[in-house]
């Protein structure tokens, strides 16, 4: 070991001896600064110390013109205080502690730490070669506004050629992009020339130009390619710079600090293919080819993560009072066990009047939102208990805010605003937050609810007939949590060959809250008309559960599958169901099926103006008598069934026309429930989160 490596071993036990490891973020240092030179790093002080330390020694022409920005993603190692010292004798320089993320969108607050005009984003193992910052400033100064990319050659392991002066966008070894070099680079080094994708080990642009990485991406990989189509999205260009040389070290004795695995990667292509518009198809296809056996598996953890509801938000932030451990801890168990990711915000002042400790908290949760990137964000009480339809209720009012709506308060008529849900969009995360500073800097009000405060700015107004969650309450009745006092049975159409699908499907329905019974029907066959068999089965089963007696009965086919959050999302629907008028309710669509709107009050129940779907529907008894009246039966009238198949050609097209003619008051649960795999594969609406059945 060298002298070095000794005192650096000497000084980790120390530390490590010293017990927990103490770090604070550097306070903005205030003097300007042209570029900011910024690096995240995880557990790798070596390569940190030297790509800072190179910087130091080998350009000093542009030291005044530079500032150091260190993002520490495991300030909680031991090489943090020793990373967090760079501070004291390097100028410019801040060291940042972060574990809000851990993965590549961590280059995201990078940006949003960068007080430069241009930002250099570096990997913490790059070497810069002599140089190359004093081209990429005159770069800059030769082109000020500019909206690109700025990339340089990767120089050999010897430095003494260039590796590649891009990427060609192509698959190799599960990554999109393999190294190329253009002769250009070597030809003309004076020249800068268009490239279409390059490495992301060093990287520049424009601070305001820089686009942004998804917020949802995990782990690590997936950025090469999408992050360069962004920027021609946004009208710019990825261009290389042949005297912005920079050398990697790709290798790792030790290994890797942190987590790298195929879900993260293949999780990452899906979310940023899809949202440049990218096609999915080579994407399966390659890591099909490369990844054989285990890649089906892979791809399902994968889809199942990209298509969480929460996504359409930006993210969820429980409002927790620092004072209490119990509620946040419990928020956390419950957002766990439905693998729902939420953060926390604590007020940030600590001796500060009580009546400002949530608008504190509400302040630190909007910065939050601000450094993580986030389109918007969900403000949650502690109080409220965090169930599986939450998520999916959340979705549909973010889906049907008007567009220019900034901030929404949620609430159930009754309730106290104080624990009201609050959704505020990026759009007024600065106003708010300056806002609310100029508020809790002045004198303290008798009172204050955040919710009336936003309703007074011209916050949306969300008014729920049922509360959002219900209220945690330990060892007495919640009247938030109210049962369906109606007795719901359920009826299976199914062929009598088909006696292990019926078999499934009764443990299936049976599971369900407030289910009484699962009964079976055998399906009516006709191979020259299957829809009009399928409406005689469906027509069997309103006589079945009228000869039961029951109040409301549930008419599924044999095939269909139910979402991983029925349970909580049909028990929250039959709660709001026996407050309404209501005759049909469809728990799924057909593939030309489209959602109408919310109805007034409800965060899960919509029109259903054009829904068609009839493989899982409930159906209220008072219109019993009504549907087997209209739908005839073959077997006594075969006549009138015959004229009615003639007018319908599907019972979804029945449905249709019923509620249109106000026949029938036909409801969709949204979002659908219930699907089969040739629904989803047809395009219906279920298949934009098909992973989340149990198909």
């Amino acid at each position: 070991m060298t002298e070095f490596d000794v005192a650096l071993h000497r000084a980790l036990k120390k530390f490590q001896s010293a017990g927990s490891v103490q770090v604070k973020e550097t306070p903005p240092h205030g003097e300007p600064a042209d570029l900011t030179v910024a690096i995240a790093t995880y557990d790798d002080f070596d390569g940190a110390y030297f790509t800072i330390h190179s910087i130091l020694v080998h350009h000093r022409e542009i030291l005044d013109r530079v500032e150091f920005v260190l993002l520490d993603n495991n300030p909680e190692g031991l090489p943090a205080p020793m990373l967090e010292s760079f501070a004291g004798y390097i100028d410019r320089f801040r060291y940042i502690p972060f574990t809000d993320v851990r993965s590549t969108a961590v280059r995201d607050v990078l940006f949003r730490k960068a007080t430069g005009k241009y930002v250099l984003v570096l990997d913490s193992h790059v070497i810069l070669a002599p140089g190359s910052l004093s081209a990429l400033l005159a770069y800059f100064d030769a082109n000020p506004d500019t909206d690109d990319l700025i990339q340089g050659p990767m120089l050999s392991q010897d430095s003494s050629h260039i590796a590649a002066t891009h990427m060609d966008p192509q698959w190799r070894n599960g990554m999109f992009g393999s190294w190329g070099v253009d002769p250009r680079a070597k030809q003309h080094p004076d020249v800068p020339f268009e490239i279409v994708m390059q490495g992301l080990g060093s990287f520049a642009c424009r601070r305001e130009a820089w686009p942004g990485l998804n917020s949802h991406f995990t782990g690590f990989g997936g950025e090469e390619g999408y992050i360069h189509e962004k920027f021609r999205i946004n009208g710019g260009k990825v261009v290389c710079l042949p005297a912005f040389g920079w050398h990697h070290r790709f290798e790792r004795p030790a290994g890797v600090p942190y987590r790298i695995n195929w879900e993260d990667r293949v999780h990452n292509y899906l979310l940023g293919w899809s949202e440049v518009g990218w096609d999915l198809g080579s994407l399966h296809r390659q890591f099909s080819r490369y990844l054989g056996d285990s890649y089906p598996e892979i791809r399902r953890r994968a889809e199942l993560n990209v298509q969480r509801p929460e996504l359409i938000f930006g993210g969820v932030i429980v409002l927790s009072d620092d004072s209490r451990v119990a509620p946040w801890r419990s928020c956390l168990a419950e957002a766990e066990s439905i693998e729902l990711t939420v953060h926390r915000a604590i007020p940030s002042q600590e001796d500060g009047p009580d009546v400002w400790r949530t608008a504190s908290a509400l302040l630190a949760g909007i910065d939050k939102a601000i450094l993580l990137g986030w389109k918007s964000v969900v403000f949650l009480d502690e109080d409220r208990v965090i169930e599986p339809a939450l998520a999916y209720k959340l979705r549909n009012i973010t889906n049907d805010l008007p567009t220019e709506a900034d901030t929404a308060v949620i609430h159930a008529h009754g309730d106290n605003l104080p624990g009201a849900t609050l959704i505020v969009r990026a759009a007024a995360y600065r106003a708010l937050r300056d806002e609310l500073s100029r508020l809790i800097d002045g004198p303290a009000p008798t009172d204050f609810s955040l919710a009336a405060y936003l309703l007074e700015r011209g916050a949306v107004d969300v008014v729920l007939n049922r509360p959002l969650s219900p209220a945690r309450s330990v060892g007495e009745h919640n009247p938030d949590i109210e049962d369906s006092n109606s007795e719901l049975g359920v009826v299976v159409v199914n062929l009598d060959l088909d006696i292990d699908r019926w078999k499934a499907s009764w443990h299936r329905f049976i599971r369900l809250p407030g289910v009484a019974a699962v009964e079976r029907v055998s399906a009516f066959e006709d191979m020259l008309n299957q829809e009009a068999a399928f409406a005689v089965s469906w027509r069997r089963a309103v006589s079945r559960a009228t000869e039961n007696g029951w109040d409301s009965v549930l008419i599924a086919a044999d095939d269909v599958s139910l979402l991983d959050a029925a349970a909580s999302i049909l028990d929250h629907a039959r709660e709001e169901l026996d407050h309404r008028d209501w005759d049909v309710v469809q728990l799924g669509h057909d593939p030309k099926s489209r959602d109408g709107a919310l109805l007034d009050g409800s965060a899960l129940l919509r029109t259903s103006p054009e829904n068609r779907g009839v493989h899982a529907v409930l159906v209220h008894s008072r219109a019993f008598e009504r549907i087997l009246d209209e739908i005839a039966d073959p077997e006594s009238d075969p006549e009138a069934f015959g004229k009615w198949a003639g007018h319908y050609r599907t019972l979804g097209d029945y449905l249709v026309d019923a509620s249109a003619g106000g026949a029938l008051t036909c409801l969709t649960v949204a979002p659908g429930i219930a699907s089969t795999r040739s629904l989803i594969r047809s395009g219906a609406i279920e298949s934009e989160y098909s992973r989340r059945f149990a198909l």
